[in-house]
């Protein structure tokens, strides 16, 4: 009776037999075999389990398509390397369940070169995963096998339709990353009309799937063009769509179904906003109105506000352009500055030349934008108005007339009495924003203060024309009062404007009544 030594011999598993074994990479499967008895007599025979293609060719990797077929080779070789035939090799899955073999029991007998055969597939397209497959010969009652790990993928590959691989789609990306375009119209530098959406098609497990058709819808429908109702997934499993703006701002999502069947998804909200400017949504203002004619650098900022037709801020980066006749606006290396959130600031500073009184400073701000109704570029324009004036021209008016005395005062019980007029120039105009009038009597009967009217406060009249010569001067009140007036007389009172450093003073009398306080 021939004698076999005891060994089971399990290569490429994570345990081997307990009396030892051997073992190989992924690409190279390790024979079965062991010292079984510990004696370290070798063992008599040997199993060597390789995967190929259909076509009998070594695959190196350890994976394959859930749509191909492999071929599952074992040889039986004693260890002396003779091959053994006319042996029956079975094989076993021990894995997930995921394979199919060809034939159904599993079995194949040696050839003359020790050889086993068989087929293996998924048993399904969606059957994705790892698993482990084992070829196991036993001769005199004692096995010998090897094993090898599987994985079974989602790739596609030639003739299978690969729409049966997809299992999910899901939404990646879109340009710009802010998913908002402009209105139709209003595109340029750094202004999309256009969106591109990015989606993805996945395997059961995860992983891309090239070749899949998917169908793109706009909801609500109609508000954006949708480029493409249609696309293909690249090699990437990544598909496109392409969405641009009409003439009316909204919102749409862009749904995503891979082509028939229920797998679906929606892009993030996409904005569609920002139109042209239009001259109606054109907007000046600024900090200060009335300068100081005196002081070169006295400044005021110019907020520029721009919007479209729908009252949205225009898109980022709309140029404008400010000019003036006297003094001067803008920077060196910008004569007006670029909107971020529909919003800029220019700065108007005094300095030569500079203009008389009565002469307002025109600053002019410009932009260009385009006309979908014109089909053209059309000129954006307004204009805001400044003063820059002097104390030294200012004075106390009564009306439009320059008081030089203060006759006919009503002095009231107590000896007191209110004027009320205006401090400003001979033009009409406001001294500078922030200047002081104070009083001081050069008599010991007669005083007076300032009621009201001082600080003198900034002229809010930016849009009136200069031609109008808008009556700018600030009203103020002063209070007369009257110490021992044993009978009717005249004083000197001194006035005082002050702006910055600069003063003016002027002298005015009051006429003043007899006038006994009552007791």
């Amino acid at each position: 009776m021939k004698i076999y030594n005891c060994v089971l011999a399990v290569v490429m598993t994570a345990a081997l037999a307990a009396c030892g074994g051997g073992g190989g990479s992924g690409g190279t499967p390790g024979f079965g075999g062991s010292t079984g008895n510990g004696s370290g007599t070798s063992a008599t025979y040997v199993v060597q389990l390789q995967l190929q293609t259909s076509a009998g060719v070594d695959l190196a990797s350890n994976s394959f398509a859930a749509s191909d077929s492999v071929r599952l080779l074992a040889t039986l070789k004693t260890a002396a390397g003779a091959a053994v035939p006319n042996e029956i090799v079975t094989f076993s899955e021990s894995g997930s369940g995921l394979l199919q073999f060809t034939p159904t029991a599993a079995t194949a007998l040696t050839n003359a070169s020790g050889q086993a055969v068989i087929e293996a597939k998924a048993g399904a397209l969606d059957a994705l995963g790892a698993t482990t497959v084992t070829a196991t010969a036993t001769l005199a009652a004692k096995p010998y096998a090897a094993s090898r790990n599987l994985a079974v993928t989602g790739a596609v590959v030639e003739g299978v339709d690969p729409q049966t691989l997809a299992r999910g789609v899901n939404f990646v990306s879109a340009v710009p990353a802010d998913k908002s375009i402009v209105i139709a119209g209003a595109g340029g530098n750094g202004r999309s009309e256009t969106a591109i959406l990015q989606y993805k098609v996945v395997d059961g497990t995860g992983a891309a799937v090239p070749g899949v058709r998917v169908t793109f819808e706009a909801i609500p429908a109609n508000v954006v063009t949708l480029n493409s109702t249609t696309g293909t997934t690249d090699a990437s499993g990544v598909v496109s769509a392409s969405v641009s703006s009409k003439t009316l701002p909204t919102s749409v999502v862009v749904k995503a179904t891979v082509t028939g069947s229920t797998l679906l998804t929606q892009s993030d909200t996409l904005t569609v906003t920002t139109g042209t400017a239009v001259p109606g949504a054109f907007d000046l203002s600024a900090t200060k109105f009335v300068l100081n004619r005196d002081i070169s650098g006295d400044s005021s900022i110019i907020r520029v506000a721009v919007s479209d037709a729908n009252g949205n801020p225009v898109a980022d980066g709309f140029p404008v352009v400010a000019t003036t006749t006297y003094g001067r606006v803008g920077t060196s290396d910008r004569g007006g500055c670029t909107t971020i959130n529909g919003l800029c600031d220019i700065e108007y500073q005094v300095q030569n030349p500079r203009p008389l009184d009565g002469v307002r400073i025109p600053v002019v701000v410009t932009g260009q934008a385009f006309s979908a109704a014109a089909g053209k570029d059309v000129t954006i324009s307004d204009t805001i108005y400044f003063n820059a004036t002097s104390v030294s021209d200012g004075g106390l008016y009564s009306g439009n007339s320059l008081v030089t005395s203060f006759d006919g005062l009503a002095f009231d019980g107590t000896c007191k009495a209110i004027w009320t007029g205006s401090v400003g120039t001979a033009k009409g105009f406001a001294l500078p924003a922030g200047s002081t009038l104070s009083i001081e009597s050069l008599s010991t009967v007669a005083s007076a203060s300032v009621l009201s009217g001082s600080p003198v406060l900034d002229a809010l009249n930016a849009r009136a024309p200069e031609q109008s010569s808008p009556n700018t001067r600030t009203a103020v009140a002063l209070t007369f009062s009257l110490t021992k007036a044993t009978a009717p007389g005249t004083a000197n009172l001194l006035f005082k404007l002050t702006a910055g450093t600069r003063v003016q003073q002027f002298a005015i009398p009051v006429n003043y009544p007899a006038c006994t306080p009552a007791a």
